[in-house]
């Protein structure tokens, strides 16, 4: 059956993948540099990634949106494509390793101490796992389903937030001048804004591909919005030196809230939307390196790369990183300039394929 996307689906997939990586870590991340203007960076991130991944789109429209392995193929040359199709291959399973890692790292370290991580990890890609062979459309609906109850939970969540809420907090503005702010922009423009990128190997499963570029531009506004709204609230709920020594400072925060008298607990809300996000995110990665195997092994399907490629996204989740803090700093310090690389050889593609005249079937 033929794979057909809507633009609310395919919204719902964005928006899950910028929100739900970095909601409980941003505000710590643009904190590091920026301080109390920590909201600015992740609003400037916003803009700089929007730009960026205009450019992307933008130049990919240009195709047509077809498969982005074949197109790396045609554009590159069998062995340069091969080449820049295996690195994406490689860039989907590291990310996908990397935020079941900061899975694990979350449970053990906020939610249930002295657990055992490899429990979380084991679960959510027996999870992934199952939802790849089900297929890409599987992952969509379940998106799609949850969505509406995500927001719902996201929204709760911040309103709850703002009830000790100070302007004090955030004052004075633009303090620390331009450099730290970009200082603090710089970690998580990688983290998420340039890794979402991934996610246009689905643009060709789109019903309506004259507004694909919309529905992923707007993906990524609403949630970088989000976002700095977040980081704003935080820094004027708990203050910038709180929250620059926070692992967590989202969840931190919702946990020292008293709903009422019956409602306590209630950063587990935000906690299930993060979960459910980062499964979506972690899925998609996992799909578009079973894609890109099925596609350089020129096969009908690629059930055969499922257990494999979940059992070495495993292994690479417990052996990149010796530590949470180590796992941490590759992010803060590395994470940018490495997802860059990918972004910018993938246009180099792009252009090459436009001098020669590249054509791809998107039927």
């Amino acid at each position: 059956m033929k794979i057909k996307l809507s633009n609310y689906q395919f919204f719902s997939v964005v928006f899950n993948f910028i929100i739900f990586s970095s909601i409980l870590m941003a505000p710590a991340l643009t904190v590091a540099g920026a301080k109390q203007d920590g909201w600015i960076s992740m609003l400037l991130a916003t803009i700089i990634g929007l730009l960026l991944m205009a450019l992307y789109l933008f130049l990919f429209k240009k195709y047509n949106y077809p498969s982005l392995f074949e197109l790396m193929d045609k554009a590159a040359g069998k062995w340069g494509g091969t080449i820049i199709n295996l690195l994406i291959i490689f860039y989907a399973i590291h990310l996908a390793a990397l935020v079941v890692r900061n899975l694990s790292n979350f449970m053990v370290v906020s939610v249930i101490p002295y657990s055992h991580p490899w429990v979380y990890q084991i679960m959510i890609l027996v999870l992934v796992s199952y939802t790849a062979v089900l297929g890409v459309k599987k992952l969509f609906l379940v998106s799609e389903l949850l969505f509406p109850l995500v927001i719902l939970f996201l929204l709760g969540s911040l309103l709850l937030v703002t009830e000790e809420f100070d302007f004090l907090e955030i004052k004075p503005i633009f303090n620390t001048g331009f450099a730290p702010i970009f200082e603090g922009a710089y970690p998580t423009l990688g983290f998420p804004f340039i890794e979402v990128l991934i996610l246009s190997t689905f643009l060709q499963y789109m019903e309506k591909k004259e507004k694909a570029m919309m529905t992923f531009l707007s993906g990524i506004a609403v949630g970088g919005l989000i976002l700095s709204v977040t980081v704003f609230f935080i820094i004027g709920d708990e203050g910038a030196y709180m929250v620059g020594r926070e692992s967590y400072p989202t969840y931190s925060v919702l946990r020292d809230i008293d709903f009422i008298t019956v409602f306590e607990r209630v950063e587990i809300l935000m906690a299930v939307a993060w979960i459910n996000g980062l499964f979506v995110k972690i899925t998609a990665c996992f799909l578009v390196a079973m894609i890109g195997l099925q596609h350089l092994a020129k096969s009908s399907n690629y059930y055969f790369f499922v257990i494999p490629i979940g059992v070495l996204i495993w292994a690479m989740s417990n052996h990149l990183h010796k530590s949470i803090m180590d796992f941490n700093n590759f992010v803060n310090t590395s994470w940018t300039l490495y997802w860059f690389s990918l972004y910018f050889f993938i246009i180099l593609i792009f252009l090459i394929g436009f001098m020669r005249k590249v054509k791809v079937n998107t039927s």
